[in-house]
């Protein structure tokens, strides 16, 4: 990379070479261009050099190799066709080795729900500009001139210049995974979904929000009925390919709209391309923000912005990066981030905890494996992620890699990923992503970093098995780098991290009190003190038992009393609550939020090791949960009931009271632990005798 450093007095401005630069990605809006710098691999440190009569700043970067300029029209701009064609001027002028654009942002979308196939497009769905039959990829219908025949628009944009030719290759490569070809930009999306801009974040609306007016005869307007999509996944949006129209006015008349969409058979409008096209050569790439009537707002900009860039991003990795791209190298000194959750804005408390973390890593004896153990919903992974963003802000110069270990599927993906970010490629040597990313972080070149391997709870994914590797094989070993492992497991916790293990305590009275009223939107239900604590203490102060009986009173706009009478009514009830299942953003996406739930999966791992500890299990959940002998329980090998008790204390099912043999099981778990029964139809079963106390044992029922 070409640079030039100026020094005035202590200030170093790293000066960019423009011809460095090859890719030009258009955003005329400021929300999208927000949208694509969120996707860039590296942000290039430093400024172009301009002189009087440059009008425009660029951000610089790069994306799957390629080294790009991002740009967007000055806050205040009139926008349209004129100011586009201006712009794209300078572009052309200011970078001299430019090999293609892309012009990303939101248009509106046109359905034709009355032509065969049927074009059903939705908001949030992603136009991208192709030739079809005698239709350009671009349609100027603003201009042209007027004839005997009425307005005749420039030979329906075949004037105008083409998208270059490896831009329209890449695309058709995508197109070629239709209807699936969703699924190669949406990890893009996920990637950006929750990061803040101005005004929010890139989530979707949802689809409540999309009306579709039809304009009717009467020169009235009604919503079409169109079914509803699935909700997540390839099918919750779609990809259009098709001839784009551009123009110099926003367009908001049904009516106009629909003669435009069947005279130049269309799929969307917008309003820059016909000014950008004959000087730079761009690929369209459109989201959806509405349907081009007098509804029209911006409730969906940044969805529809963040859907296209991220279509465009999948679309630069299609497109071999070229030989100058390849030439800047990566600052050995910029940390790389991949944290998957958003920050939790909910976060309470937990300050001796993330103290004891700082210390451990950073203290005299500078651990470099730390695990955090504790019951199912505990916070573990709320607080590694605390620690996580704790750490970008304290200590900049580590670089934080993050990898969910729920199954094989999401380590494989979190690997990728990181290699993504590190801009690690694959050889033909590499076995796989980890090997490559365990190699690299294992080495001097890596810096400084920090690792966090969530929900390590699964001893066969650590340790693997005859067919698979466990991922203990592709952890990183290196003296820059601290690993930190959360587990419901004490038996993991001390394999992978012993001495160093953190175990994780209830949250006080304060400290659940503050979550809950965070959680809450409608805060006056706080004014029943008694309620309150009442709630809060039958849920042990969990912090997710907490977060799902606030989602269920902010759903149902239910009191406090009402909430905690539906948990003691009856067994049924608490269970059904306890396994009601919530939407937390600060939670892995498809996995189950429920406590209920969650420690369900937790009994299925005993099971694997430990027979014996479910059947204690059992047994104990049929009985009173406070102050269990341990004669009482059945007869078993003294080692093996011994290892089964610590199994369950292990996973906090079960707290031996201090230098004795009697047990307390957590209350929750015993009402979910006799729920899961119910359903396994094991409940007579266990009560009958199959697991049988001693004869002259004096056991005290539970209440059924």
């Amino acid at each position: 990379m070409s640079i030039t450093q100026i020094n005035h007095d202590a200030d170093h401005t790293i000066i960019l070479d423009p011809k460095d630069y090859q890719v030009a990605w258009i955003a005329p809006l400021e929300i999208e261009a927000k949208a694509a710098m969120y996707l860039l691999d590296e942000q290039h440190r430093g400024r172009f050099p301009v002189s009087r009569g440059d009008e425009y700043v660029y951000r610089a970067g790069s994306m799957a190799g390629h080294n790009i300029i991002i740009v967007t029209l000055p806050a205040g701009q009139e926008y349209g066709v004129g100011s586009a064609a201006a712009l794209a001027s300078q572009v052309k002028k200011f970078f001299p080795n430019l090999w293609f654009g892309l012009l990303v942002g939101v248009a509106a979308g046109l359905p034709n729900l009355s032509c065969v196939p049927m074009r059903d497009i939705r908001l949030g769905d992603v136009l991208v500009g192709l030739p079809v039959g005698e239709n350009a990829g671009l349609v100027p219908y603003d201009l042209g001139k007027e004839t005997e025949d009425g307005f005749q628009p420039l030979r329906l944009g075949h004037s105008l210049a083409m998208t270059e030719p490896i831009v329209r290759s890449a695309i058709g490569s995508i197109k070629l995974e239709a209807p699936y070809d969703t699924e190669i930009f949406l990890p893009y999306y996920e990637k950006i979904r929750d990061c803040e801009h101005a005004t929010g974040t890139f989530d979707d609306p949802g689809q409540d929000d999309d009306n579709l007016f039809q304009a009717c005869d009467n020169g009235h307007e009604e919503i079409v009925e169109r079914p509803r999509r699935s909700k997540s996944g390839y099918q919750r949006a779609r990809v259009w390919y098709g001839p784009i129209g551009s123009g110099d006015k926003l367009m908001k008349n049904a009516e106009k709209r629909d003669g435009l969409r069947d005279r130049y058979g269309i799929i969307g409008l917008e309003m820059e391309a016909a000014g950008i096209m004959n000087r730079i050569p761009v690929g369209v790439i459109r989201g959806v923000c509405n349907y081009g009537d007098r509804h029209t707002n911006k409730k969906w900009q940044p969805y529809a912005a963040a859907m296209a860039a991220s279509y465009a991003r999948a679309l630069l990795d299609e497109i071999p990066s070229s030989d100058r791209s390849a030439e800047i190298t990566k600052d050995p000194h910029k940390p790389c981030y991949y944290i998957p959750l958003p920050r939790n804005t909910r976060f309470t408390g937990r300050a001796a905890i993330l103290d004891a973390l700082e210390e451990k890593f950073f203290g005299p004896d500078l651990s470099q494996k730390v695990a955090l153990v504790g019951l199912g919903g505990i916070g573990k992974t709320q607080i590694a992620l605390r620690f996580a963003y704790q750490m970008k802000e304290k200590r900049p110069d580590y670089s934080i890699f993050w990898v969910p270990v729920l199954n094989n599927e999401t380590i494989e993906r979190a690997y990728a990923d990181i290699a993504k970010e590190l801009r690690l490629q694959k050889s033909s040597g590499d076995k796989d992503m980890k090997d490559l990313v365990c190699q690299y972080l294992s080495s001097d070149e890596a810096g400084k970093w920090l690792l966090i391997v969530d929900n390590v709870d699964d001893q066969e994914l650590v340790i693997g098995s005859d067919e698979k590797s466990g991922l203990e094989g592709y952890l990183p070993q290196n003296e820059n780098g601290i690993s930190l492992f959360t587990t419901r497991s004490g038996h993991v916790a001390g394999d992978i991290a012993q001495p160093d293990v953190i175990e994780i305590e209830q949250m006080d009275v304060e400290e659940a009190r503050i979550l809950l009223e965070k959680s809450l939107i409608q805060k006056q239900l706080l004014k029943d003190e008694a309620a309150v604590i009442e709630l809060l203490t039958h849920l042990t102060f969990l912090p997710l038992a907490i977060t799902q009986a606030a989602s269920y009173l902010n759903q149902t706009k239910a009191p406090i009393r009402t909430y905690l009478d539906l948990l003691r009514h009856t067994e049924d009830n608490g269970m059904a609550i306890l396994e009601r299942e919530f939407g937390d953003n600060t939670r892995y996406r498809g996995s189950r939020n429920a406590i209920g739930t969650t420690w369900i999966a937790s009994f299925h791992q005993i099971q694997k090791s430990s027979q014996l500890a479910i059947d204690l299990l059992s047994f104990m959940s049929c009985i009173e949960p406070k102050a269990i002998p341990q004669s009482i329980l059945p007869d078993a090998k003294p080692d093996e009931l011994e290892w089964a008790i610590g199994t369950l204390c292990s996973y906090s099912f079960l707290v031996r009271r201090k230098d004795s043999d009697v047990f307390d099981m957590h209350s929750l778990v015993h009402t979910v632990t006799r729920g899961w029964l119910r359903k396994k139809d094991l409940e007579r079963r266990v009560s009958n005798g199959v697991i049988r106390p001693p004869p002259c044992s004096k056991v005290p029922c539970s209440r059924r």
